[in-house]
């Protein structure tokens, strides 16, 4: 484990050990921010377990282990054996392999230091986002449609947020949650397309964000996330009901050590003078825990949910703290919006989207090819 420190090591090599002696753990690496070398001592520790039992997701785990976060990502044999989705790239191209029964994961880690560059790769990772950033534009359409314009901003916030996914892919940086907007601005300078990176931050309405804003968002992000937590941990039989990659999703956030970690990191940011950045992370973890609270709650209340129109269903719901929603729409930027606005935002969303799309395959010629 190259780059960790000794203290860390000595607590992580009885747990590795622990999970060696699992006969279903087939592989285990480092991967994030102690394997790259660019770790802070607040950040926590990243480990990919591959698992040969039959499932075809990726779930995680977060444990604490004498004060220190470790995040356990866990992802199915097959992954690393016979196909390699784009969404473990990643991971792939930055792990130290700490064990392997069986040689995939060093197979598969080798491999990926090939093709991660090239043409072809860098093609389907970023048609990868092309799709996810479609799914958000169809939700924030239907949004509209149907009068909820909170959930509009939302979602092409989210649109776009795909989209600079590409952006960053192209531009050859590391998608880091933590890192995102820092990585983003480098990228469009040198793709000669920053004019995209202040679309986005303006769309976001963090133009202009200062420390004590996002102490703030913070504080309402806190609030929503405990009364989320309250829900899920009085919940289990709804919670048993849902797809297990969503429950594991929820087990994952709906814990104080997660939060703590959270909070850990956004004032982490705010030391590194990048509020930015951390309103970034808040925004975009709030959105991907909702998405999947919004599920449990569907099934507490027995009725369907609708991505496209999040907000207004979490406002509505009898099932979810009235906490969670005020609070959520403080962190989002998106108590008072009106319906110019958000054809406007609308309107910016699928000019960018039309954008990238055209030029997405002559960026990854002219700059990866």
């Amino acid at each position: 484990m190259m780059g960790i420190p000794g203290r860390f090591r000595g607590i992580l090599e009885p747990f590795i050990g622990d999970l060696r002696a699992r006969e279903i753990v087939s592989g285990i690496g480092l991967f994030g921010s102690w394997s790259r070398g660019d770790a802070s001592l607040s950040s926590d520790i990243d480990l990919l377990v591959v698992e040969s039992r039959d499932f075809d997701y990726e779930y995680f785990e977060r444990i604490e282990l004498d004060g220190n976060l470790v995040d356990l990502n866990y992802v199915p044999r097959s992954w690393v054996a016979y196909r390699v989705p784009p969404e473990i790239d990643q991971k792939l191209y930055e792990l130290q392999v700490i064990f392997d029964r069986d040689n995939s994961l060093s197979r598969a880690r080798d491999l990926m230091l090939k093709v991660y560059w090239r043409p072809e790769r860098v093609e389907i990772r970023t048609e990868t986002h092309l799709i996810e950033a479609d799914a958000y534009l169809s939700r924030a359409r239907a949004a509209f449609n149907r009068g909820d314009y909170r959930s509009v901003k939302v979602n092409a916030i989210r649109c776009f947020w795909s989209l600079m996914k590409i952006l960053t892919e192209i531009g050859k940086k590391p998608i880091l949650s933590s890192h995102f907007m820092r990585n983003l601005e480098a990228a469009s300078k040198g793709l000669e397309m920053h004019g995209l990176y202040e679309d986005y931050i303006n769309l976001m309405g963090f133009a202009g964000l200062d420390k004590a804003g996002v102490k703030k968002m913070l504080e309402s992000l806190s609030s929503a996330w405990r009364g989320a937590i309250s829900t899920i941990s009085a919940s289990p039989a709804a919670l048993r009901s849902l797809h297990p990659k969503v429950a594991t999703k929820l087990n994952y956030y709906g814990r104080e050590t997660f939060l703590r970690g959270l909070v850990a990191r956004v004032n982490a940011l705010l030391d590194e003078a990048a509020p930015i950045e951390a309103a970034h992370y808040m925004f975009h973890v709030l959105a991907d825990m909702l998405e999947n609270y919004a599920l449990l709650i569907s099934a507490s209340e027995g009725v369907r949910f609708d991505y496209s129109v999040l907000l207004k269903f979490l406002g509505e719901s009898k099932a979810a703290p009235t906490e969670v929603y005020q609070n959520a729409i403080s962190v989002f930027g998106v108590r008072e919006v009106s319906g110019r606005e958000v054809e406007e935002v609308l309107k910016m969303t699928v000019e960018a989207a039309m954008n990238i799309r055209q030029r997405r395959k002559d960026l990854i010629a002219r700059f990866i090819g």
